[in-house]
């Protein structure tokens, strides 16, 4: 008896110094990493991008098929240098299971590389370099919740010659590669349907003073602006805009950036009757839009604006990732697979990805308008299924 109570204190005493992470205690939780501009010129951006992920993942309790969500930010701050560092502590530190970020279009090509060496799914939610998800740089382990330059700028810029009747228009966007590529892209849209860019204008990051630029928007001879800005560049241009008495002269038209609800409480007096192309607006008239909207009005008291929903979608997509492996997502390329098999009804109505991990997804002409006592992004048109377009 004695003998085989000794066995038993022996073999019990085993069991506990064994790590737990051979029975898998550790196993049920899931870390995902998520990258964005907390601080810096693009926070209006970043900030968005964790409430909206943060909300999708409450909504379950962060739990997900008998699994723990754990998630770990970082601030990318707007350096693709930083970025690449802190991608690479995600990585090798904190061991994430999956990456989502991130915000500057800069910084995603200087972490690519990495991240598919080292087998990371990875979800961009707002970053628009166009090559990211184009051969030979697209992979199967990068996935692309933002809309590109090709995907709304070209249905926008075709929009804008059929429906207002431009036919000489100015370009003008950030120089960095999401402004570069979405004024490529609408300039090879517009020529294509008969138009003429007469001026194509480039502004460095955290340009102070627009006067020199804006100046070569020569008057009288363009029937419209096409602009590409965000965050706090957005603010400034659209202020610039109207202090060099462009705005009552010349329509300004572009990206969702210059009227987007992170910052509509800055530029609400500058920017009525600006004609934008969207991904998102939470003026979006579909019942998943509006659940959406309430919940996050609730939390935040605030509306979503394009990066919030973003986030939002690339959580429910994790989410449904997850559920469709039962929560085994020990197998990345399991993992991978069932990510980019997932279509969702999302608030921007149905989502899935292209062969390439880019979503597919409806887009939005909007004007800001006052309705209702309230500045908001107004749609006026609906662009069905839009896809990123091939160079």
């Amino acid at each position: 008896m004695r003998s085989f109570r000794a066995i038993l204190f022996v073999f019990l005493a085993l069991i506990l110094s064994v790590p737990l992470t051979v029975f898998g205690a550790s196993e049920k939780t899931i870390t995902v990493g998520v990258l964005a501009s907390i601080t810096g010129p693009m926070s209006f951006q970043g900030n968005a991008i964790v409430k909206g992920f943060s909300l999708a993942l409450e909504e379950t309790s962060y739990q997900v098929a008998g699994r723990t969500i754990k998630v770990i930010t970082e601030d990318e701050v707007i350096s693709p240098a930083i970025a690449l560092t802190k991608t690479q502590k995600l990585v090798e530190k904190d061991h994430v299971d999956v990456l989502v970020g991130p915000v500057n279009s800069a910084a995603a090509p200087a972490m690519r590389d990495y991240i598919v060496q080292q087998k990371v799914p990875w979800i961009v939610p707002l970053a628009m370099p166009e090559n990211l998800t184009l051969p030979p740089l697209a992979n199967k382990y990068t996935f692309r919740t933002q809309a590109v330059a090709s995907q709304l700028n070209f249905p926008f810029a075709e929009w804008l010659y059929k429906n207002k009747g431009y036919r000489k228009m100015a370009a003008i966007g950030m120089d960095f590669p999401a402004g570069r590529d979405s004024v490529a892209a609408f300039k090879r849209s517009f020529e294509a349907s008969k138009g003429q860019i007469v001026h194509e204008v480039f502004t460095p990051l955290n340009t102070p003073d627009y006067g020199p630029f804006l100046s070569q928007l020569k008057k009288g001879d363009i029937d419209a602006v096409y602009a590409w800005y965000a965050g706090a560049d957005s603010i400034k241009f659209s202020s610039q805009y109207v202090d060099f008495g462009l705005k009552d002269k010349v329509p300004l038209t572009g990206f969702i950036g210059l009227t987007e609800e992170v910052i509509m409480d800055s530029v609400k007096h500058l920017i009525k009757g600006d004609t934008v192309i969207a991904a998102y607006v939470p003026t979006i008239d579909l019942p998943e839009n509006k659940k959406f909207v309430a919940a996050y009005r609730a939390k935040y008291n605030a509306d979503p604006a394009l990066p919030a929903n973003n986030a939002y979608d690339a959580a429910k997509i994790i989410i449904a990732a997850i559920n469709a492996l039962k929560g085994d997502i020990s197998d990345k390329d399991k993992f991978v697979a069932a990510i980019s098999r997932v279509k969702l009804n999302s608030a921007r109505g149905p989502i899935f990805f292209d062969e390439h991990g880019q979503i597919v997804a409806d887009i939005y002409v909007c004007v800001a308008d006052t309705k209702d006592g309230k500045m908001q992004n107004n749609v006026i048109d609906i662009i069905k299924g839009a896809r990123q377009r091939l160079p």
